[in-house]
């Protein structure tokens, strides 16, 4: 069987990470979404995939190649105009070669292995099948429900209510009929699914009751990290990693290859530190922190909670707090991102869409890729720097 991953789209309420990046190709606990999605696929007995593209698609290109590192076969297919799944599927039509297969929205991320059960769920049943997840609040998908047979009875596209209930997990085994019902509804997809539902073979679901996130807003990133995170039962640290003098590790704490840890540092896992990067003398590095490669971190400074892309300089001195930092971007000494309101209430993050309500009580800031600030830089709570900004010394935002 082939797999469809579905990686053209762009999501402009993942401002400011999605201009110079596609979704799948966010870097989350030390790993792109899609190398995740490819490495369960793989475990699964899928070898063969078709990638859809288009918005920033070098960068997966040059990552992903032809597949052969991560042992996949990868053809890829380009949307040029971005017109729906539908449109997108019907791309592949002619490389799945009228069989079964297996379609990934590939902005999803689980903790453990969804195809495994997919796939078994297919073969007992011998009918199409799409996986489900409840998230904590369902207003942002579309909502189904599930009768006795664990078939799905109905699919509400816009839920009313902020109600938990069973949604789409972006998995789906199809039969190639649906290129029929794509032709029939005009690329709709929803009605296709629809129309599947409502015919005598049905849409099987296939529960999953494991980590699952699909990241719509920028602060899902930390969410998506601390859901890996959590999956670490043990510590990994690369031979060729130097800690110096005394370093203090507790927990779940890995570290790729050539990393230099400077003495009187603590690491405090769950936390990971990529490749060829520098952590400077008496830092913290604590739970939920995931470094991106090449990165450095100045002397005396402390990380929690926070998603660094890659390729970054923090500033000696400073506290990087619940906050996401995008690649090549880099702080001067001194940095603090406040990361709570004085009354300690829900963080409001100001968007390109609006303000928006995180529901978080502790949340700092948000900086896009290649974005330099100078010294003693104070964020507010829920703070947004767009890629390319540049932030003059001793400024408050």
């Amino acid at each position: 069987m082939k797999a469809v991953i579905l990686a053209a789209n762009r999501s402009t309420r993942l401002s400011p990470f999605i201009e110079t990046r596609c979704k799948p190709m966010i870097r989350i606990a030390g790993q792109y979404i899609l190398e995740n999605t490819v490495r369960f696929l793989k475990a699964a007995g899928i070898n063969d995939i078709l990638l859809v593209v288009n918005h920033q698609q070098d960068l997966i290109r040059n990552v992903f190649e032809s597949g052969q590192k991560h042992g996949v076969n990868i053809e890829y297919i380009v949307q040029n105009e971005l017109l729906g799944i539908g449109h997108a599927l019907n791309l592949c039509q002619s490389s799945l070669e009228k069989k079964p297969f297996l379609l990934v929205y590939g902005d999803v991320l689980t903790d453990d292995n969804p195809y495994l059960s997919i796939l078994q769920t297919y073969t007992e049943t011998d009918k199409e099948v799409a996986m489900v997840a409840l998230p904590e609040s369902s207003k942002e998908f579309g909502n189904v429900y599930l009768d006795h047979e664990m078939k799905i009875s109905r699919l509400i596209e816009k839920p009313s209510g902020d109600q938990a209930n069973y949604v789409f997990a972006g998995m789906f085994v199809l039969f190639p009929n649906i290129f029929e019902l794509l032709e029939m509804f005009n690329n709709d997809i929803s009605r296709c699914y629809e129309h599947i539902i409502g015919t005598g073979g049905g849409l099987q679901a296939c529960l999953w009751e494991k980590g699952w996130i699909d990241m719509i807003h920028p602060w899902h990133i930390l969410v998506a990290n601390q859901m890996l995170m959590n999956s670490w039962e043990t510590a990994n640290i690369d031979n060729s990693a130097k800690l110096l003098g005394h370093v203090h590790l507790e927990g779940a704490v890995r570290i790729g290859p050539n990393v230099t840890v400077e003495s009187g540092t603590v690491l405090k896992g769950p936390c990971y530190i990529g490749e060829n990067s520098y952590i400077g003398n008496n830092s913290l590095i604590r739970n939920y922190s995931a470094i991106g490669p090449n990165s450095t971190v100045g002397y005396g400074s402390e990380l929690k909670n926070c998603v660094l892309f890659g390729s970054n300089d923090i500033g000696r001195l400073s506290f990087v707090g619940d906050s996401v930092i995008g690649e090549n971007t880099t702080t001067g000494s001194g940095l603090t991102t406040v990361n709570h309101t004085a009354e300690y209430s829900p963080v409001i993050c100001k968007t390109g869409h609006g303000a928006v309500e995180t529901g978080l009580i502790k949340l700092g800031a948000f900086f896009g890729d290649n974005v330099k600030i100078g010294v003693r830089h104070v964020t507010g709570p829920g703070s947004i720097l767009n890629s390319g900004s540049k932030i003059p010394d001793s400024t408050t935002i």
